[in-house]
């Protein structure tokens, strides 16, 4: 009786805090629940997300004959997370470098470095004369955060990406006028969510982006290393959120929301990412007319790594350059 007396509180509890929210961007936990108006949900996120604040230059990484790294902090959520700024070594335009933030995919948070970690795309957009922000996700590196939530913290990802977006203003040698984005493999995921909760993307690379719905978008992955551990996660999900709700955390199902140009790569021989889950996504971007350009790989691996990785970003920067803007 006591527990249910106290899920009861908890649930009045939950209630009141959402019905006191203002409609503008407040700090709220992102952390996910099972009460109705999840937070994470994308429609949730399109209402409200926690804005950043107290961005920070915390030091210079590296300095190249390109570009100049630095290690950058900033505050959502009451955690101080990290980013790694890639300035070009070019003319300032007078409207400053055009953004690109790179969404990284899945790697253990653990071994994950901010600078070494994805360098040669981030180096390779700073060289051809784009502002490159790279964001540790909550729990990379040095980047704080609070648990492990049963795998599921990579849902306040968006969040913490959405949040650095808010602070481009605030970025000197940053044109705020013209951000992209690049997202691989779970950073794809990432990015889909992101330009169905805002408009401010100009447009947006995703690189055999992690598209199937939720829960499988996580299951997947668990499943082909532990078999029993994603059926324990399934009914912990289930649980949690119940299966209605399932489709509520899915950026695949929400993509008649995204108003970004699009351009797509993925390898057909990729043993980590389904290139089904694309040619799925595809179909859904062809059913809402979104504007995307895609290109198939023949027997490329994940990180197009074999023959295709300089022709892939070529293709993005040519892509990226065709929507700048002038002010």
């Amino acid at each position: 009786m006591k527990k249910i007396l106290n899920y009861i509180l908890l649930i009045f509890a939950s209630l009141f805090l959402f019905t006191c929210l203002p409609a503008a961007k407040a700090e709220t936990s992102s952390q996910p629940t099972d009460v109705e108006n999840n937070p994470l949900w994308i429609q949730s996120l399109r209402t409200s997300y926690p804005a950043g604040s107290e961005l920070t230059i915390i030091s210079t990484l590296q300095n190249t004959p390109t570009l100049t790294n630095k290690l950058i902090s900033y505050k959502v959520e009451g955690l101080v997370l990290n980013a790694l700024l890639s300035i070009p070594k070019q003319k300032k335009p007078a409207s400053g470098f055009p953004v690109i933030i790179l969404n990284h995919g899945h790697i253990d948070p653990k071994k994950y470095s901010t600078l070494n970690s994805y360098k040669y795309i981030a180096d390779y957009f700073a060289a051809n004369g784009f502002l490159v922000l790279k964001p540790d996700y909550r729990g990379h590196a040095q980047s704080e955060t609070r648990s492990e939530l049963h795998g599921l913290e990579r849902l306040s990802y968006p969040i913490d990406v959405l949040a650095l977006l808010s602070l481009v203003p605030e970025i000197a040698e940053a044109d705020q006028d013209n951000i992209f984005m690049y997202g691989h493999s779970m950073g794809g995921q990432i990015t889909l969510t992101v330009l169905e909760v805002t408009n401010q993307i100009k447009a947006a690379s995703l690189w055999a982006a992690v598209s199937e719905l939720f829960p499988e978008s996580s299951l997947y992955f668990i499943r082909k290393r532990d078999a029993k551990l994603a059926e324990q996660r399934s009914s912990q999900y289930t649980k949690m959120f119940g299966k209605d709700n399932f489709i509520k955390f899915s950026p695949s199902a929400y993509t008649h929301l995204i108003q970004t140009p699009l351009i797509i790569h993925h390898g057909t021989k990729d043993e980590s990412v389904p290139y089904a889950w694309t040619v799925n996504l595809l179909k859904v971007l062809d059913k809402n007319n979104i504007d995307y350009t895609f290109y198939s790989y023949e027997n490329e691996n994940h990180n197009l790594s074999k023959y295709s990785f300089y022709t892939a970003l070529k293709r993005d920067v040519e892509f990226f350059k065709k929507h700048i803007t002038s002010n």
